[in-house]
């Protein structure tokens, strides 16, 4: 970044994912992030009363590269972990003597960096093939869904993959050739376990970049209501937002009536 350049508005996998849903809903989480950290009230930069959209102004990612396998996830006798994030609840894929932890990322925070792009994130694992090829996994507990258009669906899947497969090029000066979303179906046993792979490429990088420009040049982000997404909406269940379809303990905040936003009490 040249000095006197304006810095790029911070962004993690998790906002694209966010954003991609409902562009509303990332700028109430950050706006309340800013509350915790500083403070200051919880106001967004969307404009008051603007009117909701029927979807997200982000074009979804590239899908011909997308393979769905249901099954377990089998890794090679070969391969290693190198990477593992701290968060509780992640399976044991690696036994202790195949995992070899780069040092560099073994302390808090674990987060990827690309000051480039001027994005972070942590991807769950990251495994090294025998022959140095780096591929990171992200873990969901949860079964595999088969679609696209389900609240965590395929496309979800998809932009998470493509944007750690970014993190850790910049982070290890590899470049994946794709990445993985694996599922364990903790709570069905392992009956629908399966992952999808998806192809890390120059259309996925494009697509990328595209996404953080059009998220950093949105001084609007309306919300996009939906009974699909509204009643798995973080700033939903956090009181944040006024916009939201399903509000059955406050109907007088059902769409699109305006309300002060306020963190939940």
């Amino acid at each position: 970044m040249a000095d006197g350049a304006p810095v790029p508005e911070h962004l993690t996998p998790h906002d694209l994912v966010t954003y991609f849903r409902c562009p509303f809903e990332m700028e109430l989480l950050h706006a309340e992030h800013r509350h915790f950290v500083s403070g200051v009230p919880i106001v967004p930069m969307t404009p008051e009363h603007i009117r909701p959209l029927q979807h997200s102004p982000l074009l979804g990612p590239p899908t011909g590269g997308v393979t769905v396998v249901d099954g377990r996830l089998d890794l090679d006798e070969k391969d290693t972990l190198v990477y593992l994030d701290d968060e509780e609840g992640l399976p044991i894929l690696f036994p202790p003597e195949r995992i070899r932890l780069d040092p560099r990322f073994t302390t808090r925070p674990r987060n990827l960096v690309d000051a480039t792009l001027g994005f972070a994130g942590r991807p769950d694992f990251v495994v090294e093939q025998h022959d140095g090829t780096l591929i990171p996994i992200e873990y969901k507990s949860t079964h595999l869904f088969v679609g696209f258009h389900e609240v965590h669906g395929r496309s979800f899947d998809v932009l998470q993959a493509v944007a750690e497969c970014r993190l850790v090029e910049a982070a290890f000066g590899r470049r994946p050739p794709m990445g993985l979303v694996y599922y364990g179906d903790a709570a069905g046993g392992g009956q629908h376990e399966g992952f999808v792979q998806v192809r890390y490429g120059e259309s996925e990088e494009h697509w990328l970049r595209y996404a953080l420009a059009t998220i950093r040049s949105d001084r609007e982000r309306a919300p996009v209501p939906s009974d699909r997404t509204c009643p798995h909406c973080t700033a939903n269940r956090m009181g944040l937002c006024s916009y939201a379809v399903s509000r059955a303990d406050h109907p007088e905040l059902r769409p699109w009536s305006s309300g002060p936003v306020v963190p939940a009490q």
